[in-house]
């Protein structure tokens, strides 16, 4: 560094000189408050937008509910008592298993901000680049409105473990199981 000052200051260029000159002293001092400028601007606009909600937003590219980020207590609780449900001998308390975890689902997409009337719109709106599993989401909703609307529907033990492992891998995404 020094060999290139020699080499300049030899040339004529007084690099020192400039550097302790007036005029870089002035140009230093409008680009500090300029710069101050600046990041006074930006967190006005974070806070004018919201500064949790965008971070949040950005970092995950969708506005999660906090259930699905830092009060996982609660949701874990509810996925508990469906997995009893599961866990019964009764085919009864599978389907409603099933209709459990496609309800707990269904209310945190809501809140996620998709559209729609019920899970089928809300579901039918995502891309599939917006939730890794969405395929699998649908193909459990599907199965939900079977149980619904068909009264003699038959459901195996391993059929419902099969489609609340779609509404679990949704969770498992979000480390709310873990």
């Amino acid at each position: 560094m020094d060999n290139l000052i020699n080499l300049l200051n030899s040339n004529g260029i007084d690099i020192i000189g400039f550097y302790n000159s007036t005029f870089f002293s002035v140009v230093k001092f409008i680009l500090g408050i300029y710069a101050v400028v600046i990041l006074a601007d930006i967190i006005l606009l974070l806070i004018q937008r919201g500064l949790s909600g965008d971070v949040r937003e950005t970092l995950l590219g969708l506005n999660v509910p906090p259930e699905l980020l830092t009060r996982k207590g609660r949701l874990r609780k509810k996925w508990d008592k469906v997995q009893e449900k599961i866990r019964s001998a009764r085919e009864e308390n599978w389907k409603i298993a099933i209709i459990s975890a496609d309800n707990i689902i269904d209310d945190l997409i809501a809140r996620m901000g998709y559209k729609g009337e019920n899970m089928g719109e809300r579901l039918a709106g995502i891309n599939p680049g917006q939730i890794e599993n969405i395929e699998e989401l649908k193909k459990a909703h599907e199965f939900r409105n079977r149980i619904i609307h068909e009264e003699n529907l038959k459901l195996t033990k391993e059929q419902a473990q099969e489609v609340l492992k779609y509404f679990e891998n949704f969770l498992d995404f979000f480390d709310v199981l873990k």
